[in-house]
Parts: C-alpha cells; sequence; structure tokens
C-alpha cells in the first residue's frame, strides 16, 4: 500500500472539514484508529477503502494517487472553510506550501497556486497574530506599565496607530496607482485604491479615481464613494445626500443598504446602522451572506446587549446551515463559542 495513504486521508478528511473523530464514526472504527492512519504508523484495512473513498468525495483512485487538480482544490477549500483564528500544523502549512510552489509555474493551475499561496500566507499570519494578541493580553495583565506589551497588542489586533508614518497606505496607493493605469477597467483594483485614499484622506485623488470607476462600475458604489469623500471634506450634509440618494435609487438592492449600514457604524450611529443591515439582510437573495448578521452582533456587543448578540450568532449558524449546508468547522465552532459566552453574560 502507498506509504502517503495516510496523509492523503489527513488532507481530503481536512478539505471537507471532518474532523478525526467525525470520520472515525462514520467508518465505525475508533478516532485512534484514524489518527494512525494519518501518522503512517497503520494502513487502513483494504476492505474500508471504498467506504473511506466514498466518505471523503474521491475515488479508489484518486485516494492512492491524488490528482494535482484534486490536492489544489482541497487546500482551496481547507482554507475556505478555516477559521481566522486556526494555526494551520506546521508539518501542513509546509506541505501545502511546499505542494504550491512546486506548482505555481504550471500553466493551467498557475493562477490559482498564487492565490491559494497567498491564501495561505495570509491565513497563517492572521491565526498568529490572533495568537499574539492572546498571549501578549496576559502579559499586560503581568506587567500593565510596560509600554511593549500594549504596541504588540495593537499590533497583533490591527488597532489604530498614533504615527503618520507607519500608519498611512501610500506604498499600497502607489502599488494601486499604478496597477490602474495600466488596467483601468478593473473595478476591485479601482475599489481598493479609493478605499486606501479615502483612508488616508486624499480627496482631490479619490475624486479623480471615482470618475474612472463611474465609467466601468456606476452602480451604487459610486454614490457611497461619494458620500465618504463628501465626509472627508467636512461636508457632512453632502454625506447625507449622497446616502439618501443611494438607497433611494438602489432602494431594491441589499449592498446599497450595507454600504450605508457600514458608513452609519463608521460614526458610532449604531441604531441607524443596523436598521440599514437588517433591510440589507431581508433584501439579499439567497445564498445569503453572514456579513450583516455579524455586523449585528458586534453593535449588540459594543453596546452591551449580549442576549442579542448571542442570538445574531446563532442566526449566523442557521443561515450557514440553510444556505451552504455547512453544520461543522472551525467557523462553526467559532460562533458556537460566541454564542455560548455572551449567553452567559
Amino acid at each position: 500500500m502507498n506509504i502517503e495513504i495516510g496523509k492523503k486521508i489527513r488532507l481530503l478528511r481536512l478539505g471537507i472539514g471532518l474532523t478525526q473523530e467525525q470520520l472515525a464514526e462514520k467508518l465505525c472504527v475508533t478516532a485512534q484508529s484514524v489518527s494512525k492512519w494519518e501518522n503512517d504508523v497503520t494502513a487502513p484495512d483494504i476492505g474500508l477503502l471504498p467506504q473511506i473513498s466514498a466518505e471523503l468525495g474521491v475515488t479508489i483512485d484518486e485516494l492512492f494517487s491524488m490528482t494535482d487538480e484534486v490536492r489544489l482544490s482541497r487546500i482551496e477549500n481547507l482554507l475556505s472553510n478555516s477559521s481566522k483564528n486556526t494555526v494551520i500544523p506546521q508539518c501542513d502549512f509546509e506541505s501545502y506550501r511546499a505542494f504550491l510552489i512546486e506548482h505555481k509555474d504550471t500553466p493551467e493551475l498557475r493562477g490559482r497556486v498564487l492565490t491559494a499561496l497567498a491564501w495561505l500566507y495570509g491565513q497563517q499570519a492572521t491565526a498568529y497574530h490572533m495568537s499574539a494578541a492572546k498571549y501578549v493580553k496576559e502579559a499586560i495583565e503581568f506587567q500593565p506599565e510596560k509600554k511593549s506589551n500594549h504596541s504588540v497588542l495593537c499590533m497583533a489586533m490591527n488597532g489604530a496607530d498614533r504615527d503618520w508614518h507607519t500608519s498611512n497606505n501610500h506604498e499600497l496607493i502607489d502599488y494601486y496607482m499604478d496597477f490602474v493605469e495600466k488596467y483601468p477597467d478593473n473595478v476591485p483594483a479601482l475599489q481598493l485604491l479609493l478605499d486606501n485614499l479615502i483612508a488616508d484622506n486624499r480627496a482631490d485623488e479619490a475624486e479623480l479615481i471615482l470618475a474612472k470607476l463611474k465609467r466601468c462600475d456606476n452602480t451604487c458604489r459610486a454614490l457611497w464613494y461619494k458620500a465618504q469623500i463628501c465626509h472627508i471634506r467636512g461636508d457632512k450634509d453632502g454625506a447625507q445626500t449622497e446616502l439618501h440618494r443611494m438607497t433611494e435609487q438602489f432602494s431594491e438592492d441589499w449592498l446599497a443598504w450595507a454600504y450605508k449600514g457600514d458608513f452609519f457604524a463608521r460614526l458610532a450611529e449604531y441604531d441607524k446602522a443596523s436598521e440599514c443591515w437588517l433591510r440589507s439582510h431581508e433584501l439579499q437573495p439567497s445564498p445569503k451572506m453572514t456579513d450583516n448578521l455579524l455586523c449585528l452582533a458586534e453593535v449588540c456587543v459594543i453596546k452591551n446587549q449580549f442576549d442579542k448578540a448571542a442570538q445574531y450568532y446563532r442566526d449566523t449558524i442557521e443561515l450557514l446551515k440553510t444556505d451552504y449546508n455547512t453544520t461543522e468547522g472551525d467557523m462553526i465552532d467559532n460562533y458556537k463559542a460566541r454564542a455560548e459566552m455572551y449567553e452567559k453574560m
């Protein structure tokens, strides 16, 4: 039997979001047996192979000799189903990284592989930042006067930075300025450029980029960006006018209401924001995104409405079940833990 079978079982299991215990239960074996397979201590009984392949969603041939396409898909699924605070075990990280590096110049896979590589590093970086936040909070409790502890926490949790030279976005802005010169109709790039110009209060440049965006994407986004530009110029009435125009002109567009909710939330006008997010959630067709419910939950936490926050996390879990058939995994566990925590407060 191929000695790689254990590693392939592990990769496939993680790709569909099963724990060792869950796979063991489906196969009527012990979790220890699955663990031994995955660590190549023992091999599964040959009579189990048809059921193992069926539970993992592959053929027996693929189980023994996974194609590059299948392996890439499994890595993509693993990353997309991972909670942002889940650290990928180092052995798995190195295995995925080595595979992706090896195939980054394969023409038919190149785009997906490069994206997966960036995602892999980004997922791990985010998870490590959250681990850093956990430990530095303990350090702060132990040495609350130590300034460097507070600096690390701010860095780990992407907090506000008082120093302009370390917090402005000029390098990212320069990159996208050059990029949109080459690709003037690239909507995601224009949006990201606008986001960062507005974050840095560079209103005049943002106006110029908004004019370019309107030529290729004159949707509710154009009015939302216009409202933000008015706001950073100190024109509050103008910002309100643009927001009203947006939800009047695009009254049935769930995204317009979501944008309006985000705008009010940044002004700490949480009741107005919540009304907009609820309207957005109502309008959005299935499969609905979880963003509106998560925004509502976070606002409830800010307002100390913990029972409502818990319910919105429960609603998020139900949405993932009904719209995506997702009932297990790190993401679900994270929302369950939050709901249970806030139910006790």
